[in-house]
């Protein structure tokens, strides 16, 4: 059992669907967090980092509307759906087992840490967690070794007791890099990229991999 995991937060602890309900559409979410990290990555790999997260979802959503052909009308509800998504199902329970079981639990997002911390606050998290780490601090975004390596300075530990907790395969191959171990939650998901690899931990929900992690 890891003596601290750090908790992906977009996506992860988030439900992604009501960015779709302008267009009744509860996938669009998924895709346009797709399109964020996407445009995030280029910001991390060119150096720049001068963008907030917040701004490439914005930038995601308009894209996503205009490549599928949606009615541009409803892009302001959806950016404004983004910045107050609510809690997965399950999600309080899978925390509070992780808490109860003695585990440190550490937000690490790819927002700032004040985004960050509101998003949980919005979304009825913020109690269970220590500390939340945005990427802000580093000036760039996950995967970028940097980030990690600030999670595990700021944890204190070594990389050995973190485990990071994430549903995207990129976030816990970065992990992996860094010397962690990693708990994936799948919400859907089936593949994994064979090029990364393989997650020490997996479930289908937050309660099913916070269950796996206490027995690890």
């Amino acid at each position: 059992m890891p003596a601290i995991v750090l908790l992906d937060v977009n996506g992860t602890l988030t439900d992604l669907t009501p960015i779709g309900a302008p267009w009744e559409d509860p996938g669009l979410g998924e895709r346009v967090l797709n399109t964020a990290i996407f445009t995030g990555m280029v910001d991390a790999l060119s150096g720049t980092g001068q963008r907030s997260f917040s701004e490439h979802l914005s930038a995601a959503v308009e894209v996503r509307v205009a490549d599928e052909d949606l009615d541009p009308s409803g892009v302001a509800a959806a950016i404004q759906a983004a910045a107050a998504l609510p809690a997965r199902p399950g999600a309080a329970d899978a925390l509070a087992r992780l808490r109860a079981g003695g585990v440190t639990l550490i937000a690490l997002t790819n927002s700032g840490a004040a985004a960050g911390r509101a998003t949980l606050e919005g979304c009825g998290l913020i109690g269970f967690v220590e500390r939340v780490l945005g990427v802000d601090a580093v000036a760039t975004f996950k995967p970028h070794p940097d980030v990690y390596a600030y999670a595990l300075a700021q944890a204190g530990r070594d990389p050995a007791q973190v485990t990071l907790l994430a549903t995207h395969a990129w976030d816990l191959a970065g992990a992996k890099y860094a010397g962690m171990g990693t708990a994936w939650v799948r919400h859907g998901a089936v593949g994994w990229p064979a090029v990364f690899p393989e997650p020490d931990v997996s479930g289908e929900t937050l309660v099913d991999v916070a269950q796996a992690l206490l027995a690890a």
